[in-house]
Parts: structure tokens; C-alpha cells; sequence
């Protein structure tokens, strides 16, 4: 996944929820219509924090199942190469176990 994209995503949610706390926080503040309208800006902030988290995992799904598909076509292209990375793998992990 893009770093830049996971930086845009987090800054816009940590923006939105700082938003929306600020907003609560004055609507208690508050009475009446005043309190209403804030709290209702604070829905709004949260909303959009809500989209760009759905947003992120949605792209983030697509791109690993685009991966998953990528190793599962490997492998069946070249079952010996991904039955010789998994022996040599497990000896490493082995021969690290009994070390210990």
C-alpha cells in the first residue's frame, strides 16, 4: 500500500475526530440550537472520518487480494521453487528453536 496514501488517510481522519471533539466539547457548553448545530458538525466530522477509514480498507482489500493472487499464481507456476523457499524456511526456524 502507498505510504502517502496511509499519511493522507491518518491525517484525515486524526483531523475530522480532533474536529469533532473540539465541536462536543463546545456543544456541552452550550444550550439549546447552538448545542444542536455543533453536535450536528460533529456528526458531520465523524462521518467524513468514517469515509476515509472505509475508503483505506477498501483499497487496501483490492490491493491484497491483488497480492494474494500474485503469490498463488507463483506458486503454481513454480510449485518445486515454493516447496524448496518452504523447506528452507522451516530448517532456518527449526535450527533457531533449538538453539534456544
Amino acid at each position: 500500500m502507498d505510504t502517502n496514501l496511509n499519511e493522507v488517510v491518518r491525517e484525515n481522519v486524526d483531523n475530522a475526530l480532533e474536529q469533532a471533539d473540539e465541536l462536543l466539547q463546545r456543544a456541552a457548553k452550550t444550550t439549546g440550537d447552538e448545542a444542536k448545530e455543533l453536535q450536528e458538525k460533529a456528526k458531520k466530522c465523524l462521518l467524513r472520518a468514517r469515509g476515509g477509514m472505509k475508503t483505506f480498507f477498501e483499497k487496501s482489500g483490492a490491493e491484497s487480494k491483488q497480492i494474494a493472487g500474485e503469490v498463488n499464481d507463483c506458486v503454481h507456476d513454480n510449485p518445486w521453487r515454493a516447496v524448496g523457499i518452504a523447506a528452507v524456511g522451516g530448517l532456518l526456524l527449526g535450527l533457531l528453536i533449538a538453539r534456544k
